[in-house]
């Protein structure tokens, strides 16, 4: 009879738990798998839908586009890439601004600052009626010679007192209708508003007195000088170009006047004085002054004096200008893209971003000694430069008419 050997039961347990574990490890690594490809499957997802829609559909169908770097033969290269920012004109000739002759001068007119029909004063041992007179000094700088004129129809014993802004300035008897002109001292005026008080002097102890008089057409009248003729101002424009690029400022003029009859002649640009003393009449003058004074657009020039008439003619600024050099904007090009080139896989444009779509922008563009225009308004140029390129080296170079604002120029390789 065949016996078996007898199993021992801590052997049974330990192969039960063995087969067990085995199972449960396998089962947590199908799980991790599942849960890695899920997430790979969901990151697939996102990045199509995150993509641009053209590369989607490549992808999606199959038809891939390769994007490389410069000098390789992938399509839609940028060979050249760079931020040009302001570029200015070649032009370096001096720039002058000619401005009209000026005349300065002062005139004098003689003025009636008030008029009154009649005026009239008495004074008894118990009453006194005064009058007052106002008159107004607008410019007084510029006024000389004030006057006070009238006729003295009713006259009596007695004497008239006239003030002036408080101050006695007249104080005795009137015995005749026409009476001297009166000067007011111009010490005793006011700029602006100034009264005149009109009264008879008190009768004292002669009660049955009475003083008083009738004064007609009293007028003030004054040599009034208006100034504004000795001051003239002028514009003159500068452009961005010349505000950059002028290195030396020049005011040129031709003063004509009687230097014995003449005070200096003061000339400010924009506030800022370049010139005050008394010229050489007759004499051509030339003042250099810094040129910040200047600023793009309006300036404004300012010729004064106080005293005399001047001809200021033949007036001209000139701006002499630094020399100005262009940038110029190096790509190479490699063996294989000009065989691309030559065989008519790929062209070549050269692309411009100008700062706006308003103002018209001109001037030339020089690619490997070949020149074309520019000539529009619109913010976006391209031109395409494929037969103008050769083996190695190439150049860009813009040069504008006027200053103009270029944000990006590229050199694309395109399909």
């Amino acid at each position: 009879m065949v016996q078996f050997p007898k199993r021992s039961h801590s052997t049974s347990y330990s192969t039960f738990f063995s087969t067990r574990w085995r199972c449960n490890k396998a089962q947590a690594d199908a799980n991790a798998a599942a849960t890695l490809v899920a997430l790979l499957a969901l990151l697939i997802i996102f990045y199509l839908l995150f993509i641009p829609p053209e590369f989607r559909d490549q992808i999606l169908e199959g038809n891939q586009t390769t994007t490389t770097a410069v000098g390789t033969s992938g399509a839609n290269d940028t060979l050249l890439l760079a931020t040009p920012g302001t570029l200015t004109p070649l032009d370096t000739k001096d720039i002058e601004h000619n401005i009209g002759a000026v005349y300065l001068f002062a005139k004098e007119n003689a003025k009636i600052l008030e008029t009154r029909t009649s005026l009239y004063v008495r004074t008894t041992f118990m009453r006194q009626e005064r009058a007052n007179m106002t008159f107004v000094a607008s410019d007084l700088e510029n006024t000389d010679n004030v006057l006070l004129t009238f006729r003295a129809t009713t006259r009596s014993s007695g004497r008239l007192v006239i003030r002036l802004n408080g101050n006695e300035i007249f104080n005795g008897p009137v015995t005749q209708e026409n009476v001297e002109p009166l000067r007011l001292a111009k010490s005793s005026l006011l700029q602006g508003a100034n009264m005149l008080e009109f009264e008879a002097s008190r009768v004292g102890w002669l009660f049955w007195r009475v003083h008083e008089f009738g004064l007609q057409t009293a007028q003030i009248t004054a040599d009034v000088t208006d100034v504004t003729q000795q001051r003239s101002q002028n514009s003159f424009i500068v452009s961005a170009t010349e505000k950059n690029n002028v290195q030396r400022s020049v005011l040129r003029f031709a003063p004509d006047c009687d230097v014995a009859k003449v005070g200096k002649l003061d000339i400010t640009i924009n506030g800022h004085s370049v010139y005050s003393t008394l010229p050489d009449c007759g004499g051509k003058v030339t003042i250099e002054f810094t040129p910040d004074i200047l600023r793009e657009g309006e300036n404004l020039i300012i010729f004064r004096t106080e005293k005399g008439n001047y001809l200021v003619d033949l007036i001209k600024i000139t701006s002499e200008m630094k020399q100005i050099t262009q940038p110029v904007f190096y790509f190479d090009i490699a063996q294989n893209i000009l065989d691309d080139l030559k065989a008519g896989r790929y062209r070549v444009e050269l692309r411009l971003k100008f700062l706006d779509s308003k103002e018209l922008k001109t001037g030339k563009i020089n690619v490997n000694g070949h020149e074309t225009n520019i000539y529009q308004k619109e913010a976006d140029y391209k031109r395409d430069i494929t037969d103008w390129l050769v083996l190695g080296s190439n150049a860009v170079k813009v040069t504008p008419d006027e200053q103009m604002e270029v944000l990006k120029l590229e050199v694309i390789k395109k399909r």
